[in-house]
């Protein structure tokens, strides 16, 4: 870590040039760094970090912020002098017709960045839009605008956080315009993300006070351990990324919740933003986590959702249906509906909206509706359209987010999440006053457990398989996933499921692995060629490579049965790794937007290679709830029905 500090120390030392002034601050919350240009209205760096750890000097942007005047649609352009500067501060005055203008003043201190507008007298003759525009540069970390508040057109508004991960959080308020609005734009393939805000031209009585503030999350009620949190705390917003709208799916899916800001919206995970909710709900004063996974849990309902009742994988995707003669490119993931219904009943649960459950609760019945309809023998489990027979594919078609392996039929994943969404489900009923269909999902959810074991339980390894194929034969990667789950859930009770773990933590001793700071690997033996669609060598991706996310859920599992000195262990590995960064962007999971196989820090080998290639993967975060999770209060509120 020393070399990965060294970097850091170089990159705060920003100095002033003949054509550029730095203001800096520095304060136990905030390390502020600005670069102000001396010969145009332009800010050249920013940086900043909420926990004095010297990453205030990594620059955030990927060209300079700028100030743009225009007049119906057409670019005014003014004269640009500096009135006045100092170490904290730089005064703009640009200048406009018969001695009018407007000023614009940036300036740095212990409680944020500020930037005032104001003219010396009405320039509505020469000025009737104003944008400050924030280009920033995703490859050195996913900045990204955090709202619980969009528009129709996609748009957000304040107070929202620019969140640069692993750098910290800032929160944006206007006390003038309080509900001033926004939008975030992207391009996957040209690497870039920029936040513009629109802001009122202020009238010559008057001026416009843009305030960034730093975010420093308070320790959530009933946990107690400082340390870790403060381990945790900065990282936990990384979550938290909301589409700019860069991988398809229209205007609807900007604020969406997203693999990262430039990467795709997936609808069979939305169950991590639902625990995340459930954990933290308050992010800032007018940023709640509640209505982020309302908007997810509404656009996959509104926009994703086919006739039959299925949902679509990703934002770009279309949803598949019973005709056998379907297009090779429609989507037939079978975790989707599940991972929406818990979005569902988590915010309910976190919210406690009533009117929004009675209009939703048809939709709900019918995304239920077609789970039910995919137990084909009436076993109570669902059983995917995918075979799951090997070597049945390609062509590319996923049964559920472990998306390059060739499950299918009976899917121990997915049916772990059916019987959490049937409960939640059942949960939403009772609140709803109606008892007869409360039963029914709550018999459904029975039914499951009684057919689950029996089906997906290995005696020669002593855990669970992942899939049992149409053949008949049950498929075993020698993953802790389909158990941990299971454990998670309730599916297995903690006897069982201590056995099983004890079975499986000795045969990952037996590897050798001990990179605990990676979490543990997805599988512990090499998968054979024929069981995994997209084939990658051993270590690499998910033929046995460090997901992060996947070790969350080991993680509870080992709390819920017991096995707190081994939990600990990994726990606290990850948790140094994530306060201590391992990259030059003072990341331990991500290496800013990177979009190439190979590359990206979401994976890793057994060595600490990346193994990736987003860079930055929302999922990787989940094992920060696992370390609230480890007390039972907390997890009672994630996993408790009542």
């Amino acid at each position: 870590m020393q070399s990965c500090l060294f970097l850091f120390i170089l990159a705060s030392a920003v100095s002033s040039s003949d054509n550029s002034v730095s203001l800096s601050s520095s304060s136990p919350d905030l390390q502020l760094s600005v670069e102000a240009d001396l010969s145009s209205a332009r800010l050249t760096r920013l940086g900043w970090d909420t926990e004095g750890t010297g990453r205030a000097g990594i620059n955030l942007l990927k060209a300079p912020i700028e100030l743009r005047l225009s007049r119906k649609g057409q670019p005014v352009i003014p004269q640009v002098r500096v009135n006045s500067q100092n170490a904290t501060a730089i005064e703009y005055g640009l200048s406009l017709a018969e001695d009018r203008q407007l000023t614009w003043k940036i300036a740095v201190g212990p409680d944020g960045l500020r930037m005032r507008l104001a003219c010396n007298k009405d320039i509505s003759a020469d000025v009737d839009d104003l944008e400050l525009v924030f280009p920033f540069e995703p490859t050195t970390a996913a900045t990204s605008i955090i709202s619980s508040n969009w528009t129709a057109e996609g748009r957000f508004l304040i107070p929202a956080i620019l969140s640069a991960p692993d750098l910290g959080q800032m929160l944006v308020t206007c006390d003038e315009q309080p509900g001033l609005s926004g939008k975030i734009e992207g391009h996957r393939r040209e690497k870039y993300v920029t936040v513009t805000f629109d802001l009122p031209v202020p009238g010559s009585d008057s001026a416009v006070n843009l305030r960034f503030a730093p975010v420093v999350l308070p320790m959530p009620d009933g946990y107690g351990d400082e340390k870790r949190w403060k381990a945790a705390r900065r990282g936990w917003f990384n979550l938290i990324q909301q589409s700019c709208g860069a991988s398809g799916g229209g205007k609807e899916v900007v604020g969406v919740w997203a693999n990262n800001v430039l990467s795709d919206p997936v609808s069979s995970v939305l169950y991590m933003l639902g625990d995340a909710t459930l954990l933290v709900p308050d992010l800032a004063p007018g940023v709640s986590m509640p209505p982020i996974l309302r908007r997810a849990v509404d656009y996959w309902i509104d926009y994703k959702t086919n006739q039959d009742g299925l949902i679509a994988y990703t934002a770009g995707g279309t949803p598949g249906s019973e005709d056998e003669t379907e297009p090779h490119d429609t989507q037939n993931v079978m975790d989707a509906n599940p991972a929406v219904l818990i979005g569902a009943w988590c915010y309910v649960k976190a919210s406690g909206d009533m009117d929004w459950l009675n209009r939703r609760i048809e939709s709900l019945e019918s995304l239920s509706r077609y789970m039910e309809r995919r137990d084909k023998d009436g076993d109570g489990l669902i059983e995917s359209k995918q075979s799951g027979n090997s070597g049945s594919r390609p062509p590319r078609d996923p049964d559920c987010a472990w998306d390059c392996y060739t499950t299918g039929h009976k899917n121990a994943y997915v049916n772990t999440l059916a019987y959490r969404a049937w409960q939640g489900l059942a949960d939403l009923e009772r609140r709803l006053g109606r008892a007869e269909q409360a039963k029914h999902y709550q018999q459904l959810a029975e039914q499951l457990k009684v057919s689950f074991l029996a089906t997906f339980y290995n005696p020669e390894t002593g855990w669970l398989g992942l899939w049992k194929s149409r053949d008949g034969v049950l498929h075993d990667i020698h993953s802790d996933v389909p158990t941990s789950f299971a454990i998670n859930y309730g599916l297995i009770e903690k006897d069982k499921g201590k056995e099983m773990l004890g079975r499986y933590w000795r045969s990952l001793q037996e590897t050798g692995f001990s990179r605990f700071d990676l979490g543990v690997p997805v599988n512990l033996r090499p998968i054979p060629r024929e069981e995994m669609e997209i084939y990658f060598d051993f270590e690499q991706f998910l033929n046995g490579g460090c997901c992060v996310s996947n070790t969350s859920y080991l993680l509870n599992a080992l709390y819920i049965v017991g096995m707190k000195q081994e939990g600990d262990r990994i726990l606290d590995a990850m948790l140094k790794r994530q306060n201590d960064g391992a990259f030059p962007n003072g990341g331990g999971f991500q290496n800013g937007f990177v979009d190439r196989t190979g590359a990206g820090a979401e994976v890793f080998d057994w060595k600490g290679n990346p193994a990736g290639y987003e860079g930055h993967l929302v999922y990787c975060w989940a094992f920060l709830h696992s370390m609230l999770v480890r007390e039972p209060a907390l997890r009672e509120r994630v996993y408790g029905f009542r």
